[in-house]
């Protein structure tokens, strides 16, 4: 079972799922994450065809996998496939949380295209101040902020529209 952070990582074309695969199955568990509530996670890292992947996997019960986490390590927070690097050698300007999913680092951004959904509908929305999680990509708003995008989105301050794909899968 892939994690939403996976399928992204899969999208956007850095990881594929054969070389998750082949971490899983030949790759060395350089890691072990115990996050409270959940089952014991390990980070596996191993090398596809010249190039560095690590997958985060966990037990999800009845025999299946969750891999909640795959992509390629790199600086600033990590010296080499195998070695983090210490926080004095990856300094984070403005880094003012742990990531709730991987703990990584946040890092202050501004996010160029923001999906964000309202009652089931989709919009994007430009240039908005979040938090930015450097090992999973995951993305972070305070509370101030998304009071904003409410706002923006009821008062349909759009400024243009896109189109956007849209797939049934069946």
């Amino acid at each position: 079972m892939l994690s939403e952070h996976v399928v992204r990582s899969l999208m956007s074309g850095e990881i594929t799922v054969p070389e998750i695969e082949a971490v899983l199955r030949a790759g060395r568990i350089i890691e072990e994450h115990r996050p409270p509530g959940r089952a014991t996670g390990y980070l596996f890292c191993g090398i596809v065809k010249g190039k560095p992947v690590h997958v985060v996997g966990a037990d999800g019960g009845d025999d299946w996998l969750v891999v909640s986490f795959a992509y390629v390590p790199k600086p600033p927070l990590w010296l080499n496939p195998l070695v983090r690097a210490p926080e004095e050698v990856a300094p984070m300007s403005k880094s003012f949380a742990r990531c709730y999913f991987c703990g990584g680092d946040i890092k202050s951004v501004t996010v160029g295209n923001f999906d964000y959904r309202l009652e089931g509908k989709l919009y994007v929305i430009k240039r908005v101040p979040a938090g930015l999680c450097l090992q999973c990509g995951e993305k972070y708003v305070d509370t101030e902020v998304s009071r904003r995008l409410n706002s923006l989105i009821e008062g349909r301050q759009f400024t243009q529209a896109e189109e956007v794909q849209v797939i049934e899968y069946q």
